[in-house]
């Protein structure tokens, strides 16, 4: 069943007021639509559970930011796809999380063809990498190599957190330009580290 976009607003304009009623009205009308959308992506029941209880806490956080003008239905979605990403970005630091990639890619893929497209990616993004003036390229290594916060990164190098910001985009946008394929592991690549 599709909501009208008059129905969404009055929903919108109700969560930016604080509206416990219209909150939980937005909850029964999506929490399976995002649960389905996460699944989609994940694969893990408990991790999509997790991913619409937070998307839902975040609206309610930044309810006052909700722009009735715009799509409520787009906000969900983006706050549940970018919640999703930044657990793919946490998840690939670990160790077993990589192991279960390199085993479900497996299955998928010949393995050796895997890992030789995936050096070929490593090395192309170290030469865009290398690039890169000095500072930004600094900014960037700092930020996803050694995972280090926006804020951290401004104070290490005394710079404001926009700043960094605004170099880091610059270099997302140069790798986004400059690697034009479409395979799985590009799009997962860009989907962790971009």
């Amino acid at each position: 069943m599709e909501i009208s976009p008059e129905k969404l607003q009055k929903l919108a304009t109700g969560i930016r007021d604080g509206e416990i009623k219209a909150f939980d009205e937005l909850y029964e009308l999506y929490s399976q639509r995002l649960y389905g959308f996460a699944f989609s992506m994940l694969k893990n029941k408990e991790d999509s559970k997790e991913i619409v209880q937070d998307t839902f806490l975040k609206i309610w956080s930044r309810r006052a930011e909700i722009n009735t003008s715009h799509s409520l239905k787009s906000f969900l979605f983006t706050v549940s796809y970018n919640l999703v990403i930044d657990l793919f970005r946490k998840r690939a630091k670990e160790t077993e999380f990589q192991s279960y990639l390199k085993y479900y890619l497996s299955q998928n893929n010949s393995e050796s063809a895997i890992m030789v497209e995936f050096q070929e990616l490593n090395e192309e993004v170290q030469r865009l990498i290398a690039e890169l003036p000095e500072k930004r390229r600094q900014i960037y290594k700092l930020s996803r190599e050694d995972g280090l916060s926006h804020k951290e990164i401004a104070s290490k190098l005394g710079l404001s957190t926009k700043t960094v910001e605004n170099q880091i985009n610059l270099t997302l946008r140069h790798l986004r330009v400059h690697i034009n394929s479409n395979s799985l592991l590009v799009l997962l690549f860009m989907a962790l580290f971009g």
